[in-house]
């Protein structure tokens, strides 16, 4: 019996088809009917910032920090190997706010254990057990941010939350953007589906148990960057994990001003991917290897029958419309809800781009 080319690529479409709608459905799908706890409890929290030639960023966000509305916490910046006026800087907001310290950690030439180390000496100098992590350059959406990421530590050991990037003008931004709310709707609905794998360190939180039981950085400390989705891929699990998302839990950061730092930031990422477990590897790349079999399958069968291509192509745009659209809301990325499909398609196009080893580019 022989299968004739329509009736395979038909086949092709069917099943990538399938996929992404047992994406759409089964994780993202969790994030629109996301309730927060709204606990009424506090306990003490550190917030941790590893802060490298900050000053400016310092000046203009922290303070949104070291004013949020919460009962008891204090903010630790580490002042990592800063050769600009960061130190000036905390120390005049140190006269300001009792709740800040700072800790210092010089430059002795040795620069290979980068951010971990920073976040290593901020973590044992934090007087409480409840660990909350953003970056220099993040301000929080709202002054609740502390109380809403705590809540996610009552009786769990991590909690994720979602960072985004500021909107700016032109098309570049509207990539990181897009990118950057994608990534989260990732980790954040395959946590609530009970697989973590990863967070991000404009926006976790951890106790200091599950840090020092194995034994923080230790592992992976070798490698410059994943002091934060390797540190949750390693420890995180379907019991121990919680997901904080709201639009006062949100974290905010400058974008890159062009293509060639976006791509270096890219690549430094995913150099961190590579050593995430087999199974979350897995998942990662099978939505956007349907979806590039979907959009080409699609494009041929429409030869041989329009119609359904038609009706397949706008039930996928319109499901991705409808599961999409709260996250976007609470993320502030309504403005690229409905051309979500093309930025999609753009994106997995560059991903090789994303994957090659970082060189002078």
């Amino acid at each position: 019996m022989t299968i004739e080319p329509n009736e395979i690529l038909f086949y092709f479409l069917i099943i990538s088809f399938s996929i992404q709608v047992f994406y759409f459905l089964f994780f993202y799908l969790r994030l629109s009917f996301h309730k927060n706890l709204n606990l009424k409890t506090k306990f003490p929290i550190s917030v941790i910032i590893a802060a490298r030639n900050e000053e400016n960023n310092l000046k203009e966000y922290l303070p949104l920090i070291l004013n949020q509305d919460y009962s008891t916490f204090e903010v630790i910046v580490i002042n990592d190997r800063s050769w600009d006026d960061s130190s000036i800087v905390l120390k005049d907001l140190q006269k300001k706010y009792d709740n800040l310290k700072i800790v210092e950690n010089p430059d002795l030439g040795k620069d290979g254990f980068a951010k971990k180390m920073a976040l290593t000496l901020g973590i044992k100098a934090a007087k409480y057990d409840n660990l909350l992590f953003t970056d220099a350059d993040c301000k929080p959406s709202s002054p609740l941010w502390i109380s809403k990421m705590s809540e996610g530590l009552n009786n769990k050991d991590i909690v994720l939350g979602a960072g985004m990037y500021i909107k700016k003008k032109g098309i570049l931004n509207n990539f990181i953007r897009f990118d950057t709310i994608f990534i989260a709707l990732q980790y954040l609905s395959m946590a609530k589906a009970k697989l973590p794998y990863m967070g991000i360190g404009r926006n976790l939180g951890y106790n200091k148990d599950i840090y020092e039981k194995i034994r923080g950085f230790k592992n992976h400390y070798h490698i410059p960057s994943g002091d934060d989705d390797l540190f949750v891929n390693e420890t995180a699990n379907s019991n121990n994990t919680s997901v904080i998302f709201c639009k006062d839990s949100i974290t905010f950061s400058n974008p890159k001003k062009n293509f060639k730092e976006w791509l270096n930031q890219k690549r430094r990422h995913n150099l961190t991917g590579t050593y995430y477990r087999l199974f979350h590897k897995f998942l990662l790349i099978l939505y956007p290897l349907t979806l590039i079999i979907f959009y080409a399958s699609l494009f041929l069968f429409s030869y041989y029958n329009l119609k359904l291509t038609f009706y397949l192509l706008a039930s996928r745009f319109i499901l991705q419309i409808l599961v999409f659209i709260k996250p976007f809301i609470i993320m502030s990325c309504r403005d690229l809800l409905i051309l979500a499909s093309v930025y999609e398609i753009l994106l997995i196009l560059l991903y090789p781009l994303f994957h090659i080893k970082k060189q002078k580019i």
